[in-house]
């Protein structure tokens, strides 16, 4: 690579890595205190309040899953860089109209069709590693996950400030004009060479989906990301009841528990940063079934904890597990999936991640009603194992897209 060359990569990918911070920020936003909006547009009574709350936050994933892979694909006709710009433009209109609704239905079909109109992660992040050197895609791939992970984190946080000192309204003006403002830094600061290809040569959704489940490795890395955002989501909603065993002073369960959930985002933060790094010492398979089975002992870990300290030990040990499997999983993906067809596959590995936040939360719910919270861990544990036992069995060369010599099992 040229001395001209790495300065002009390295522009787009900090562009691109903000830009991924700031989408999610503006997504994840409102999710601090939806529910406190929802009681404002006439939702009283407490249990409706949080069956609302969770139809909310549920459908646009739901709708998410359904559409991001035709978003995906039509990046890979038109140009990944104009499909993140009119998903950020469509971000931005929703989230502004959502301060202006009269009642919870409007709130509903507003948070519908901005799943509808997913596909920022699936473009952005096929822009991103389109701009990217191939010899630092697994880095890239993990800065970006990185990119979501914190924005995650942060975007509720500012979201919850917003609306605690200026009311509810004010944080979706905020968040729709941030999406806006970043289509504006990611038109002037990236800059995509795309040529579009013949529209036959396309394959379909349907086809990449037949490509990819009828590739065992392929399908392997789908259930690894569905399972990493699964697991993640699934033992969110009932952490704070849990933790309430452990603590004596129930004043301050809330601080505990947040604390708690933030620490396995943050060591998932760090891990996926630290990507480019361990890539370079391990195999993504020996990363991929160290992770899955640390993952099952961790969950067990969990269970068996009988203070906050060791609890936020083993939250500590298996977010930073989960953090490596899935950029892991989605840089093996890069590798295996034609350059032009990246944006259908990484619109279809995104459904099945959001349909892990999606079923995560549903599954916890029914689960500990019928079994139990303690069943939750012991569920994830077993699906953990499972992934670990396939990582065994599956194995698989790929190549780069520099060069057509094989570099290595992954």
């Amino acid at each position: 690579m040229s001395t001209t060359e790495f300065p002009s990569w390295k522009k787009s990918f900090a562009s691109m890595w903000l830009a991924q911070f700031i989408g999610m920020s503006a997504i994840t936003g409102v999710v601090s205190f939806l529910p406190l909006y929802v009681s404002q547009l006439g939702v009283t009574n407490e249990n409706a309040l949080g069956l609302w709350a969770g139809i909310l936050m549920g459908a646009t994933s739901f709708f998410a899953a359904l559409s991001n892979p035709y978003w995906g694909n039509l990046a890979d006709r038109s140009g990944r860089k104009p499909m993140v710009e009119k998903t950020l433009l469509a971000f931005g209109l929703i989230m502004i109209a959502m301060a202006f609704v009269g009642n919870v239905y409007q709130l509903l079909c507003l948070r519908i069709f901005q799943g509808i109109c997913g596909g920022f992660v699936a473009s952005a992040t096929a822009l991103g590693i389109s701009l990217t050197p191939k010899e630092k895609i697994p880095f890239a791939v993990g800065m970006f996950q990185t990119a979501l992970i914190v924005g995650g984190a942060v975007g509720p946080m500012i979201g919850g400030i917003i609306a605690d000192h200026f009311g509810y309204h004010l944080p979706f003006i905020v968040f729709g004009l941030l999406s806006i403002a970043t289509l504006l830094f990611v038109h002037c600061s990236v800059t995509e060479n795309f040529t579009p290809t013949a529209k036959a040569t396309n394959n379909s959704v349907k086809n990449m989906l037949q490509y990819i489940w009828a590739r065992n490795e392929l399908k392997l890395m789908l259930i690894v990301l569905f399972l990493a955002q699964f697991a993640m989501q699934s033992i969110g909603p009932i952490l704070p009841i849990y933790i309430q065993g452990l603590v004596t002073d129930t004043d301050t369960l809330a601080s505990v528990s947040g604390t708690i959930i933030a620490i396995g985002g943050l060591t998932s933060a760090l891990a996926a940063a630290s990507m480019g790094f361990f890539c370079r010492i391990f195999s993504h398979r020996q990363i991929l079934m160290t992770a899955a089975l640390l993952c099952a002992v961790t969950f067990i870990g969990q269970l068996a904890a009988n203070n906050v300290t060791s609890l936020g030990i083993m939250r500590a040990i298996n977010g930073f597990c989960i953090g490596m499997m899935i950029p892991s999983a989605n840089t093996i993906i890069t590798y295996l999936i034609p350059a032009d067809k990246r944006g259908a596959a990484y619109g279809i590995t995104g459904s099945a991640a959001l349909m892990g936040n999606v079923l995560g939360p549903l599954s916890a719910g029914l689960f500990s009603i019928i079994f139990g919270i303690s069943s939750i861990f012991w569920i994830t544990t077993c699906l953990f194992l499972g992934v670990f036992v396939l990582l065994l069995e599956v194995k698989v060369h790929y190549k780069t897209q520099t060069n057509d010599s094989l570099i290595g099992k992954y």
